[in-house]
């Protein structure tokens, strides 16, 4: 019997390169955290099942138990990791204003992003609008729902400003000539950190008819541990971030600030 025990990954699907829906894939998502959500099930035994999610539903999404663990881009926050079993954090990352390559001369400082006339476009529920509302008070600012449609609308000047983690920026600046990074990449936060979120108290799933055996007793997090483990001395991990992850490092344009 090859049947192996769904692993339920909750994804926003709109976050490149971590996670985006992708209706030619078997998965029906692709991105980093989708590859490395794979490798991690095929480790502990476990076949991927992805959960649509949102931004601000996610973390209550995780907690009432619509899936085990959460992925798609997620950052690792204090908060978050005192109520979830947090993975390793990877991908080392700073937040970055995104915006057409004809403003360069009109944002060269932070403090030109913060002004009447910028149109600032964020996406809810997350870091990145937290940093909006906390630092961008003066300028203005929209909410749109579907992540993966800013770049674009920053590109057809619907907006001015995007902000967004070092990867997302270069992702799409590097795929759109009309686009790139405000002060040649300054970054505006502190070096963070990608991470993947299992429910506290989650146990390894288990096959219909087996929810009575010592397998489905078992903690999940250890097991994911355990996988984590193995992908990277196998350097599975490094293989991924090559593929997906080469640009947007703190390394790229100048040092956090």
């Amino acid at each position: 019997m090859n049947a192996k025990p769904k692993l339920r990954i909750g994804i926003p699907g709109d976050y490149l390169p971590f996670g985006i829906i992708n209706e030619d894939s078997p998965l029906g998502f692709a991105g980093h955290d989708v590859d490395l959500a794979a490798e991690l099930c095929r480790e502990a035994g476990l076949a991927p099942l992805f959960v649509l999610t949102t931004w601000p539903t996610f973390m209550t999404d995780l907690a009432e138990g619509r899936f085990d663990i959460a992925a798609g881009g997620v950052s690792w926050v204090p908060e978050r990791a005192r109520i979830t079993d947090a993975l390793p954090r990877y991908a080392p990352f700073a937040k970055v204003a995104l915006i057409r390559r004809d403003s360069i001369e009109r944002f060269q400082t932070p403090e030109d992003l913060n002004q009447p006339d910028v149109r600032v476009i964020k996406n809810p529920g997350g870091t990145n609008e937290r940093w909006v509302d906390a630092n961008l008070t003066r300028a203005q600012v929209a909410t749109v729902a579907d992540n993966a449609t800013i770049p674009a609308r920053i590109a057809n000047e619907v907006g001015d400003v995007m902000i967004t983690d070092s990867f997302e920026a270069h992702w799409y600046a590097s795929r759109d000539v009309r686009l790139t990074l405000a002060m040649n990449g300054r970054h505006l936060t502190p070096t963070a950190w990608k991470t993947m979120l299992v429910r506290r108290g989650a146990r390894r799933p288990v096959l219909p008819g087996r929810e009575h055996t010592a397998a489905a007793s078992e903690p999940l997090a250890p097991i994911l541990f355990s996988a984590w483990g193995r992908l990277e001395r196998a350097g599975v991990l490094q293989t991924l971030a090559a593929k997906w992850l080469g640009a947007g490092k703190p390394s790229d344009g100048n040092a956090p600030h």
